[in-house]
């Protein structure tokens, strides 16, 4: 039974890069790095990509960890880099003080997608009036902050 969500993945193109941006820019905290990683074990996880090497780099948000992987001698493999302009995934972070967390990552020089918006919607639809903003990191992978009308409530 699964009981919690344990990380999520982005393969990025450049993992000095990424730990930059996610370290630097956006407070992550770095809990692990491993350069040039592989072995029998990754090629059978991968489903069975022979003599797999990677970097790979984990970083903490808030509870959650997310894993930077950049491949390193697999060219057929693809990377999470996104030029599309909605994306075809994303990754939500729940703030508590939006126009203070955009005004702080401005400041670092992250680059947002638009203004903070506040969804408009009737109270019992989803998300209503709670806020939100999409930005990008190096790959173009886009991020969201979220501000929910009531903190730490999913709706």
């Amino acid at each position: 039974m699964i009981t919690d969500l344990h990380h999520t993945a982005l393969f990025v193109s450049n993992v000095d890069k990424s730990i930059d941006f996610y370290i630097n820019k956006l407070k992550f905290e770095l809990v692990s790095r491993s350069d040039n990683w592989g072995g029998e074990f990754l090629d059978e996880v991968c489903g069975g990509a022979k003599d797999l090497r990677i970097n790979i780099a984990l970083i903490r948000a808030g509870g959650e960890i997310v894993e930077l992987i950049e491949i390193l001698n697999h060219p057929e493999i693809p990377n999470d880099v996104n030029a599309h302009p909605f994306g075809i995934a994303r990754i939500g972070f729940e703030v508590n003080e939006i126009e203070a967390t955009v005004d702080d990552l401005k400041s670092r020089g992250v680059k947002f997608m638009s203004d903070i918006v506040t969804v408009t919607t009737k109270p019992e639809e989803h998300y209503s009036d709670g806020k939100a903003i999409k930005f990008r990191d190096p790959d173009g992978i886009i991020l969201e902050l979220q501000q929910p009308p009531i903190p730490g409530k999913i709706t």
